[in-house]
């Protein structure tokens, strides 16, 4: 499992950007897939100097990198949550007995045919008896 920018821009669903009246500030609103919002800022020093284009490029980058850190945190969660489920006591008593289940559905198995079985399924006769 891996957190890529691919994968960041993929949950995006809508992003929108706002030029505070200061005139050299811009907001992005990234609204994620499940309604989360995450908002990024750019600002010039001189508003003489401001350029829309680079305020909307700076704002989203910085909330790309903030998303990162969330999905970065979600990821790392998950995966404290299977570890901890994988050495639950309960989840580990399940385990177990599903493997002694399996371990009596083999058993019956080979009781069945204790001599084992042909390539094609079937039981081997039983040593020192002939068949017709």
């Amino acid at each position: 499992m891996k957190v890529t920018l691919d994968s960041i821009k993929a949950k995006i669903k809508d992003e929108a950007y706002l030029v505070l009246p200061d005139g050299r500030t811009t907001l992005c609103v990234l609204t994620m897939e499940n309604s989360f919002t995450i908002t990024g800022t750019s600002a010039c020093v001189d508003p003489s100097e401001f350029n829309i284009n680079l305020g909307r490029k700076y704002a989203f980058e910085d909330a790309l990198r903030q998303i990162f850190t969330v999905e970065a945190y979600l990821l790392c969660q998950k995966m404290h949550e299977e570890n901890l489920k994988a050495k639950d006591p309960v989840v580990a008593a399940v385990k177990k007995k599903q493997e002694e289940v399996m371990m009596k559905a083999e058993m019956n198995r080979t009781a069945y045919a204790p001599w084992g079985r042909k390539k094609d399924g079937t039981p081997k006769a039983k040593p020192g008896r002939k068949t017709a």
